[in-house]
């Protein structure tokens, strides 16, 4: 809690009391603190103390509630999801992170375990006529989820809630190698499958599967096969990782 916040709850209300009091006892503060002074003299004293001590209230009480106002105008949340699974899918929970862009001013928010990044206090140059704000989404630990439209500007609107669709990229290229599990050789012409897609590997053992749309899954089985080999297969590959995938093809006992 800031000082102006501090100083609007305390003074505001203790100095309209004050206030009050020196109206009500007036007449025995003027003769125990101005015995001296003519009555018309101390009345004036407690006249202008009674104006000022009102003031600094009505003052600090203005204070208080316009700054509240601000800061209630001032938020912003953003409910982040997957495009491909809907609203009701929150896409990385107490991680991920939204990120708004104006200029030099960058500002960001972690998700919350309700999938919405609530930015509380924005500078009111967020909310400004003609003021265009790029939003981002990512994941610190490097997962790509990426905004739906990047490219996208938004002008903001104080108190709004914004849906932003997000998507998991790199879901439609799996690479690697096939190599001989007892020689380490590269093994050429061997198949390798991904649900309804198959490629096959080159003189070097190298292959790049391109992934359908329809088949494209954060988490796909991966087959591959060759005559003399054992069949392979692994459960459980997450396709978006960025690096090669080996595959160790174990050769058929022979007879």
């Amino acid at each position: 809690m800031d000082f102006i916040t501090q100083w609007g709850q305390i003074a505001g209300l203790a100095g309209i009391a004050v206030g009050f009091f020196l109206v009500l006892f007036r007449e025995i503060i003027r003769k125990n603190i101005f015995p001296k002074l003519s009555k018309k003299q101390s009345f004036t004293i407690l006249l202008v103390c009674m104006g000022l001590t009102f003031s600094i209230g009505v003052l600090s009480i203005y204070l208080y509630y316009s700054r509240g106002a601000y800061m209630r105008s001032s938020a912003l949340s953003v409910l982040v999801y997957d495009v491909e699974k809907g609203k009701d899918h929150i896409v990385l929970p107490n991680r991920g992170k939204v990120k708004l862009l104006v200029g030099d001013a960058v500002i960001e928010e972690v998700i919350n375990s309700k999938g919405e990044a609530t930015f509380k206090q924005l500078p009111t140059t967020f909310f400004e006529a003609g003021t265009s704000v790029q939003m981002q989404f990512f994941d610190p630990q490097g997962e790509p989820y990426r905004a739906l439209n990047p490219d996208s500007l938004y002008a903001l609107q104080s108190g709004q809630r914004i849906d932003l669709p997000v998507k998991l990229y790199g879901l439609g290229t799996l690479w690697g190698t096939v190599t001989d599990r007892l020689t380490n050789d590269p093994v050429s012409g061997a198949g390798v499958r991904v649900r309804g897609a198959a490629t096959e590997t080159n003189e070097h053992g190298e292959f790049e599967l391109e992934i359908p749309p329809e088949y494209q899954t954060k988490i796909q089985t991966v087959r591959a096969y060759k005559k003399g080999y054992e069949p392979f297969r692994l459960d459980s590959v997450v396709v978006q990782t960025s690096g090669e995938f080996p595959i160790l093809l174990a050769p058929k006992n022979k007879p």
